[in-house]
C-alpha cells in the first residue's frame, strides 16, 4: 500500500467528509480516490492505462491490471458518485472566497461547451483561474442524438443552479460566454438570478439593434460601419433581441490590430472598454478543455460507454485537474519568489519571455513527489488569489520588473 503521505492518501482524506455527509461510506471513498490517483499517474482517462498505473502504485490488492480495470468499471457504475456529493462541497472549501469578498467582491465565470468525438456533449461552467479554469459544474449527454423537448435548457438550468449553490452570498457574478449564447433565453436565465453577463455577439448575424432614439438597425451594419478596420473601437447602449420583445443592454466592440475580425460583445454592464478585458478571461476556459483532451487526460481516447459512466469519469477528471492547478499555483508562486530574490551577475537581465508552461502543466510536472509518497510536506490544496491575472502575464511582468529595476 502507498506511503501515508502519498497523493492517494491525501485524496482519500479530502473526499471523506463530503462523501460521508452524502451517506457514502469508506469503500466508495476508496474507489473514487483510486480512480482519481490513477488518472493523474497515467495522465490519461483511458481505463486500461489507469489500471496499469494503479497496479504499479499498488493502490489495490488486485493481482493483475485486468482485475484493477474491473474494479474501475464498478466505480464508474456507482450512481451515487455525483459532483454534488463528491466534488462541489470540497471545492467550496478550497476556493479562496474570503479573499474575493475582501477584494473586488466580483466573481467571473465562463460558460462553454465541448465534446468527446461525436459521441458525448459537455456543457460546463468554470472559474477562470491563473490563465486556466476550475470546473464548477457540468452536464454531459449524447451527441448527435435527438433529445426530449426542453432537454438542453433543463441541463443549463441544472448547471447554473449547482454553480449558484457554490457561491457565497455577497458576490457580484459576471458570466462570460461565446457567441453561441447571444440569445434571449440564456440571457434571461442570468437576469433571473441577478447575474451580470458579457457575451460575444454574432456580429454578422440577423440581430437587430434599437438605439435610444427608437431607431432600428441591423447590428451587422452598425458593426461594419463603426468597426471599419483594425484599430477601431465602438461602444453604445440600446436594445437587442427584437423577436423576444427587446432587451436593454450595452454593445462594446473592437477590431484589435493584428486580429482577423471584429470582437463585439453584449453586456448588461455599462458600455465601458473594461468589459473587453473581462471578456478576455473567457478564453481561459479553453486550456481547461485542452487539459481534458490533448494536454492532460486524453478524454477523447477513453472508450467508456454510456452517459452515466462518462459523468463519473468527468468527475474524476475534474478532481485531477483541480489538483494540478493547486500544485501548479504553488510551483508558480515559488518561481516568482525565486525570480524576485535572484540577483543579476554582471549583466542586465534579458528581455521578458512568456511562461513556457501553463499552471496545469506546472502542476503535472511537480506532482511526482506526492504521487509516489516522497513529498516532505502536505499537498497544497487551497486555490488562492482568485482574481490573479494569468500565469503568463504574471511571469512576464516579474521579468519586466527585473529589466526595469535591474
Amino acid at each position: 500500500m502507498p506511503a501515508p503521505d502519498a497523493l492517494y492518501h491525501e485524496v482519500f482524506q479530502r473526499l471523506r467528509a463530503p462523501m460521508a455527509g452524502a451517506g457514502l461510506g469508506q469503500p466508495a471513498v476508496r474507489r473514487l480516490a483510486v480512480l482519481i490517483t490513477g488518472v493523474i499517474a497515467a495522465e490519461s482517462g483511458v481505463l486500461a492505462r489507469i489500471a496499469a498505473a494503479v497496479f504499479t502504485l499498488g493502490l489495490t490488492r488486485a493481482r493483475e491490471p485486468e482485475h484493477v480495470e474491473r474494479g474501475l468499471r464498478r466505480t464508474l457504475s456507482d450512481r451515487r458518485l455525483l459532483p454534488a456529493a463528491c466534488y462541489q462541497p470540497a471545492l467550496a472549501d478550497l476556493l479562496d472566497w474570503p479573499g474575493l469578498l475582501q477584494g473586488s467582491r466580483r466573481v467571473v465565470l465562463a460558460v462553454d461547451e465541448s465534446s468527446h468525438t461525436d459521441a458525448y456533449h459537455l456543457l460546463r461552467v468554470s472559474l477562470p483561474y491563473w490563465g486556466g479554469a476550475v470546473a464548477l459544474a457540468w452536464a454531459v449527454w449524447e451527441q448527435n442524438v435527438a433529445q426530449p423537448p426542453g432537454h438542453y435548457w433543463e441541463q443549463v438550468d441544472q448547471v447554473l443552479a449547482q454553480v449558484a449553490a457554490l457561491l457565497p452570498p455577497g458576490l457580484e457574478v459576471v458570466v462570460l460566454a461565446d457567441r453561441a449564447y447571444d440569445i434571449a433565453p440564456f440571457i434571461d436565465r442570468l437576469r433571473a438570478r441577478g447575474w451580470h453577463w458579457v457575451i460575444r455577439a454574432k456580429a454578422d448575424s440577423a440581430l437587430r439593434f434599437r438605439d435610444p432614439r427608437g431607431r432600428e438597425h441591423a447590428l451587422r451594419a452598425l458593426a461594419r460601419q463603426r468597426l471599419g478596420g483594425p484599430g477601431s473601437r465602438w461602444r453604445t447602449r440600446g436594445q437587442v433581441f427584437k423577436k423576444a420583445g427587446w432587451r436593454e443592454m450595452s454593445v462594446v466592440g473592437i477590431w484589435a490590430p493584428g486580429t482577423a475580425e471584429r470582437l463585439v460583445v453584449l453586456t448588461d454592464l455599462r458600455p465601458r472598454w473594461a468589459v473587453l478585458r473581462l471578456y478576455d478571461r473567457r478564453f481561459w476556459i479553453e486550456p481547461g478543455f485542452r487539459a481534458d483532451k490533448s494536454h492532460g487526460w486524453q478524454w477523447e481516447r477513453s472508450r467508456v460507454q454510456g452517459v452515466a459512466h462518462q459523468a463519473r469519469l468527468l468527475l474524476a477528471l475534474a478532481w485531477a485537474s483541480l489538483l494540478m492547478l493547486a500544485v501548479g499555483v504553488t510551483e508558480a508562486q515559488a518561481r516568482l519568489a525565486r525570480l524576485a530574490r535572484r540577483r543579476p551577475r554582471g549583466r542586465r537581465p534579458g528581455q521578458p519571455r512568456p511562461a513556457r508552461d501553463s499552471i496545469f502543466t506546472l502542476g503535472l510536472r511537480a506532482v511526482g513527489p506526492w504521487l509516489y509518497g516522497v513529498a516532505r510536506r502536505a499537498l497544497p490544496w487551497p486555490l488562492p488569489e482568485l482574481e490573479a491575472p494569468s500565469w503568463s502575464d504574471r511571469w512576464h511582468q516579474a521579468q519586466a520588473l527585473r529589466v526595469i529595476f535591474g
